[in-house]
């Protein structure tokens, strides 16, 4: 899992580097950073095969600002929650 934080007025390049067809074929999730109390990024999570993965760390390396490792585990334990409750969830509709 890779995790990106991008400042939103560089939204049309984030757009243009995600279309590109290496990275277009990841896992891709993007939050608006208000879910973490952060008005002016949004967070670009990957996943995938490493070497997309690799060419998208190049690319968007260029627009992120970094993160540091309690960053990193704070929105990964969001998304990893976020994940567990929506499959708690169809588990409740067809358990």
């Amino acid at each position: 899992m890779e995790i990106f934080r991008i400042k939103k007025e560089k939204q049309s390049e984030l757009d243009k580097i995600l279309n590109i067809d290496e990275i277009s074929r990841l896992s891709i999730t993007i939050k608006d950073g208000s879910v973490f109390n952060d008005e002016s990024h949004v967070y670009v999570i990957l996943e995938g095969v490493e070497e997309r993965l690799s060419v998208a760390r190049n690319e968007l390396s260029k627009i992120s600002d970094p993160l540091d490792e309690k960053e990193k585990e704070r929105v990964k334990s969001f998304i990893e929650k976020e994940r567990s409750d929506v499959l708690n969830g169809i588990g409740s509709i067809f358990g």
